[in-house]
């Protein structure tokens, strides 16, 4: 007499694999990834990995554009910038771009190496399986090549996971939703503190 196959009873049918949750959910920092080199049209295209809670898949939130700039090159306020400050805010990085564009550490040295200096000094010491110090949000996005396709977007920005920051972000996400600045497929989840969210589809990044 043969066994029948044992299959696991969590499995998902649907899915190839990916993150599987949309909503608002807890989070942590496993590592950095400064893909800028790679992209001619980019000043920062920064990949900033996350351990989701209650998820085994690490999920990407994308950081990236161009800079408006002023006539002689210098870099102005914008959106981009804007995104980049709240989230080097959110971990405690305390530089920044300078007037050119170019990363620099808090007494205004340049920092070369973007990549290796946050996983040095902004990751904790047990990247893998990280401490859930953050808030964020996660939603079904559009394809641009096709619309029928729907994947998992992180909104690129991130606040501290305790009842300020979650409520700061729920405010802006809202926001955003009001202004209709996401591109969201089907119905909005509510707010989930406790991270327990419905299931969605693979990854991908808006530039919002």
């Amino acid at each position: 007499m043969s066994n029948a196959p044992f299959r696991p009873s969590d499995l998902d049918t649907s899915s190839e694999g990916g993150s599987k949750f949309i909503g608002f959910c807890e989070v942590g920092v496993m590592d950095y990834e400064d893909k800028t080199a790679d992209y001619d049209w980019a000043d920062i295209f920064l990949v900033v990995n996350l351990k989701l809670k209650d998820s085994q898949y690490p999920q990407e939130m994308k950081i990236l554009g161009s800079y408006d700039r002023e006539p002689n090159g210098n870099i102005k306020t914008c959106s981009l910038l804007k995104k980049v400050y709240r989230f080097f805010d959110a971990i405690g990085f305390e530089g920044g771009p300078d007037v050119t564009g170019n990363i620099v550490d808090k007494d205004g040295n340049e920092i070369e190496n973007l990549q290796h200096y946050l996983n040095k000094h902004h990751i904790s010491t047990t990247p893998l399986d990280p401490p859930l110090k953050y808030y964020a949000y996660l939603y079904k996005e559009p394809s641009k090549k096709d619309p029928s396709t729907a994947y998992t977007t992180v909104y690129p920005r991130i606040t501290e996971n305790n009842e300020k920051g979650r409520a700061e972000l729920e405010s802006f996400i809202q926001f955003l939703k009001t202004k209709n600045l996401i591109k969201e497929v089907g119905s909005t989840p509510n707010a989930t503190p406790n991270g327990s969210m419905p299931e969605g589809n693979a990854n991908s990044q808006t530039q919002f």
